[in-house]
C-alpha cells in the first residue's frame, strides 16, 4: 500500500551577524597603541562605541571579542603612555636641573679642610742646592683627604714671606681621572717643578684624586671607579685648594699675596678652573690647556653608553671646563700654546683667550711657531711663565 513521504520542514534561513566596524578599527588601533601609544585613546573609544553599538543591534552585529580585546589593548596602551611620561617629565625636570647646575662653580666651600701634618724632612736634588721632599695626607677617606704633596724649596735659608710659590698637578690625564705624584726616588720626575725652584720659587706638586693607571684604562669598574673619586674631588679642585692651604698652614716662607697655580696640558686645564674659583692666587699659567672640555671629550659622550661608565658626564664635562666659568676669571692669567700643538689645537686658546680680552679680563698669551705639545712648554713654556710670576 502506498504511504505518502512526510511533509518538507521548510528550515528559516539564519543571516550571519555583520562584523562591527568600529569593533575591527578598535582592535587595530588597541594594537597599534601598545607600540606607540598615541592609538591607544581611539581604540577605548571605538572599543565602547562597537560594544554599545552590538548590544542595540539586536544581533545583526558581531565582533564583540574584538571590542574586548581592541579595549584591554587600548588601556594598556594609555597606562604605558601615562607611565612614559610621567617619567619623561621627571627625566626633563632633573635634566634642567642638571644644566642649570652644571653651569655654576663648584662648591670649593663645602668640602672640609684635612688637617695637615709638618713639612717633610727636604734633601738636596743633585747640584742644584734645591731641596725636596713628599708626604701624603692622612685625614682619612674623603675627598682630598688621603692626597699626596711633593714640596720643592730653593737654596739657602730663605725668611718668612720672602717666596713666591708655585701650585702644580701633574700632567697627562683624561679629565675623567686624577693621578699620583709618584715616588721621589732616582726616577721621579721634576722637570715641571725644579724649574721655578731654581729660580727662587717654593713649589708644591699636589695628586689628584682617583688616580687610574694606564693599563687599568680599558677596565671599566677602575675607571667608574677612578671616575667617581675625581668627581668626588670637584674634578681636582679640592686637591688643589687643600695645597693652597697646606702652603698657608705650613710653609711660613710663602709671600702669601704671591702663591700662583700653573700646570701643563691636562693640568693647564685644571690651573685655569682653579683661578676661576679662587680669588686668593696671584695668578695662574697653563700651558697648552683644554679650554673646552666637553668639546675634549665629545666622542666620549657620544656613546650612548657612556653613562654606564661615567654618571653624569655631560654636566661634570661642562662643570669642569674653564670655558663654562671663564667670566669668573678675575685674577691674572698667562696661557702658552705652541702653533704646531697636534694634541690641543692652538685655537682653542686663541678664541678662549680673545673672549676675556674682550671682556676685560688681565689675561696674556703667548705663542710660539713650533715645539708641539710638550718640548715647548719645557723649552719656552715654563721660562715665560717664571718671568711673567717675578712681573707680578
Amino acid at each position: 500500500m502506498y504511504q505518502a513521504p512526510p511533509p518538507r520542514q521548510i528550515v528559516p534561513i539564519t543571516r550571519m551577524p555583520k562584523t562591527s566596524a568600529l569593533g575591527v578599527a578598535g582592535l587595530v588601533l588597541g594594537l597599534l597603541g601598545i607600540c606607540a601609544g598615541i592609538t591607544s585613546l581611539p581604540a577605548v573609544i571605538c572599543g565602547h562605541l562597537s560594544l554599545r553599538a552590538i548590544r542595540r543591534s539586536g544581533g545583526e552585529l558581531g565582533g564583540q571579542g574584538m571590542a574586548i580585546t581592541g579595549l584591554v589593548f587600548g588601556y594598556l596602551g594609555l597606562a604605558g603612555l601615562t607611565l612614559f611620561l610621567v617619567f619623561a617629565g621627571m627625566g626633563a625636570k632633573k635634566a634642567a636641573k642638571d644644566a642649570a647646575v652644571a653651569g655654576t662653580p663648584y662648591p670649593l666651600s663645602s668640602v672640609a679642610i684635612p688637617s695637615f701634618p709638618a713639612l717633610p724632612a727636604m734633601t738636596a736634588l743633585g747640584d742644584s742646592g734645591v731641596k725636596v721632599g713628599q708626604l701624603r695626607l692622612q685625614s682619612g677617606s674623603g675627598p682630598g683627604e688621603s692626597m699626596e704633596l711633593r714640596i720643592y724649596l730653593p737654596a739657602g735659608n730663605p725668611a718668612a714671606g720672602s717666596l713666591r710659590c708655585v701650585l702644580v698637578a701633574p700632567a697627562g690625564t683624561t679629565l675623567l681621572s686624577g693621578t699620583d705624584v709618584g715616588p721621589l726616588d732616582a726616577g721621579a720626575y721634576h722637570d715641571e717643578c725644579l724649574p721655578y725652584a731654581e729660580a727662587g720659587m717654593a713649589v708644591v706638586m699636589y695628586s689628584l684624586d682617583g688616580n687610574l693607571d694606564r693599563d687599568d684604562s680599558d677596565d671599566r669598574e677602575k675607571s667608574k671607579a677612578a671616575y667617581e673619586r675625581f668627581r668626588g674631588a670637584q674634578a681636582g679642585l679640592v686637591n688643589a685648594r687643600n695645597a693652597l692651604e697646606f702652603v698657608l698652614a705650613r710653609m711660613p716662607q710663602v709671600d702669601r699675596g704671591k702663591i700662583f697655580a700653573a700646570g701643563h696640558s691636562s693640568a693647564a686645564t685644571l690651573s685655569l678652573l682653579f683661578g676661576e674659583h679662587e680669588s686668593r692666587l696671584a695668578g695662574c699659567a697653563a700651558y697648552a690647556p683644554a679650554t673646552d672640555v666637553e668639546a675634549r671629550l665629545k666622542e666620549v659622550t657620544d656613546n650612548p653608553f657612556s653613562n654606564l661608565a661615567f654618571p653624569e658626564i655631560k654636566a661634570f664635562l661642562k662643570r669642569s671646563s674653564p670655558k663654562t666659568h671663564a667670566d669668573k676669571l678675575t685674577i691674572p692669567a698667562l696661557v702658552f700654546h705652541a702653533a704646531d700643538d697636534k694634541n690641543v689645537p692652538v685655537a682653542d686658546s686663541r678664541d678662549f683667550v680673545a673672549n676675556l680680552k674682550a671682556k676685560g679680563a688681565d689675561i696674556t698669551f703667548r705663542e710660539v711657531p713650533e715645539g708641539g705639545h710638550y718640548d715647548a712648554m719645557i723649552v719656552e713654556g715654563i721660562p715665560a711663565g717664571i718671568e711673567w710670576m717675578k712681573r707680578r
